[in-house]
């Protein structure tokens, strides 16, 4: 399992660096000795969308998905 360094969090297999200290894992519990490697932090202006905008999202999707089926059931009467 990979640990992180500098805080000691353990990580699931598949992971590369702390979410948190933004260092590289290394693959045994850490004792004190191991060196950090730091790895660049996110670009400036990178931020993951708030779940209010993630919600208004989905739900703009949903009423588009209702309209088009609403349209396409329409445009199918005419015929």
């Amino acid at each position: 399992m990979p640990w992180c360094p500098k805080c000691g969090a353990e990580f699931r297999e598949g992971f590369t660096a702390c979410n948190t200290c933004h260092v590289k894992l290394i693959g045994h519990k850490p004792d004190g000795t191991e060196t950090i490697e730091e790895i660049a932090p996110p670009p400036e202006g990178w931020e993951r969308e708030s779940p209010k905008k993630q919600r208004i999202l989905r739900i703009i999707r949903a009423l588009t998905v209702v309209l088009l089926a609403l349209a396409a059931a329409l445009l199918l009467q005419h015929l």
